[in-house]
This record gives structure tokens, C-alpha cells and sequence, in this order.
């Protein structure tokens, strides 16, 4: 199903960030490409190794990036949410993904193959302006990511990933206050943090204690500045 055939539905897009750059006419070549599909939890995108044949854009849910190390003991997590076009590294070289890709709710996306979108960008300066402003952006986050695993203390590292999933996926609520709205299990934040789930569980049972955060059905919400 073609999702973008309708007026309204292309007007909705175009406006988005990732496409805004676009012109009217090479958003319209986007839109005949692009294919509506819905997930179910825990189904995969793709995986690591796979075809680099696909873009996808995310409508709703949340996707979760994998990637092991060569020696497949070190695991990586990373989090794309709505209205983002991934992956965008490779871009213009990579003849296959990076990574894995799950859906960690049920998501919506449409994907769009990866040729027609790097033909559009390498005809548009204003859009290949902004895909490289956007991944250097995600190049200084990761970077952090990468400090935080460097923290001795496996304590200070769950502290420090939580406050980069308010960073990354927070929203504020109605009572003002930032809330994670998917849910992020102890034994994702212990990989991120690169302990184990008992200790990222005791971390997460001390700053409730403190009402520093609220964690209920898998779902963070930070009442106060962690420190």
C-alpha cells in the first residue's frame, strides 16, 4: 500500500524535518515509492549483513538498533522513535547494514528504497547540508554514549544511560514532568550500561527510593534531576 498517493498524507510528510529540504517534485518520486508497513513487537527490520535495499521512515513506535562487535560478546544498543528517517549512516557507500533493527512496540513506518533517496539527496545541496549537520548530531551523542561506558563505576553508568534515554526518547507529561512513553526493560538499560540486570535493578530500586524516577510496567519517569 502506497501510503503517500493521497493529498493529505503527502502534505503531512513534507514538512517534516527529514523531507523538508525536499522539492515538490522529488518528494512526489519519494511518495510513489514508498510502501506503508506495520510491525508487531519484537519482529525484525533487518539484520546486520542484510541488503542495504531500504530506507524507512518511523510513524509511530519505537525501533531499537542492534549491533554486536566482531567478536559478538559486546552488544550496542540504540533507539530511533517517530518521524525519522533510518539508517541514514552509509549512506552514498554501504552496500549492506551496519546493524540490526527491531521493533520494540508495534510500529508504523513506510520504507522507500535506498537508490531513489541517495539520487534525490546527491541532486539537492540544501538536503545534503542538513543529512550531514543530522549525523554529525548523532555522531556527538554516540560519543557520549561511548564516555558513559568508560565510567568506572557501574553505579555512575546506569545513572548516566538513564539520564541519556531522558535525553533521547523523553516527552514531558501532563504534570510537567519528563516520561520515557515505551517501555525500556532492566536488562536493556544493564546492557547499554554494561553491567548486569541485578545491579541496573538495584540502581533503578535506590533512585525510586530517593524519588529521583518512577518505574512502572517497564515505562521511566524522572521526577527530579539524578545525580
Amino acid at each position: 500500500m502506497n501510503i503517500l498517493t493521497k493529498k493529505t498524507s503527502f502534505d503531512i510528510f513534507k514538512n517534516e524535518n527529514d523531507f523538508k529540504n525536499l522539492t515538490y517534485e522529488e518528494f512526489q518520486e519519494l511518495c510513489e515509492s514508498a510502501v506503508l508497513r506495520s510491525y508487531k513487537k519484537d519482529q525484525i527490520l533487518f539484520d546486520e549483513g542484510d541488503e542495504r535495499n531500504r530506507l524507512y521512515y518511523v510513524i509511530d513506535g519505537l525501533v531499537r538498533i542492534e549491533r554486536y562487535d566482531e567478536s559478538a560478546t559486546y552488544l550496542y544498543y540504540d533507539y530511533v522513535n517517530n518521524h525519522s528517517v533510518f539508517p541514514i549512516d552509509g549512506l552514498f557507500k554501504d552496500k549492506t547494514y551496519l546493524q540490526g533493527a527491531q521493533a520494540i512496540t508495534d510500529i508504523t513506518v513506510f520504507y522507500f528504497p535506498v537508490s531513489i533517496f541517495e539520487k534525490i539527496c546527491h541532486k539537492n545541496n540544501k538536503q545534503l547540508v542538513y543529512l550531514i549537520n543530522k549525523i554529525n548530531d548523532i555522531f556527538l551523542f554516540h560519543q557520549q554514549k561511548i564516555q558513559v561506558g568508560l565510567t568506572a563505576s557501574a553505579v555512575d553508568r546506569v545513572k548516566q544511560n538513564l539520564n541519556m534515554l531522558k535525553l533521547e526518547l523523553g516527552v514531558k507529561n501532563k504534570q510537567n514532568q519528563v516520561t520515557i512513553p515505551y517501555p525500556i526493560t532492566l536488562k536493556e538499560l544493564a546492557i547499554n550500561s554494561g553491567t548486569t540486570r541485578e545491579t541496573a535493578g538495584q540502581v533503578i530500586k535506590q533512585l525510586k527510593a530517593q524519588r529521583y524516577i518512577a518505574y512502572e510496567k517497564k515505562r521511566f519517569t524522572f521526577l527530579r534531576k539524578i545525580k
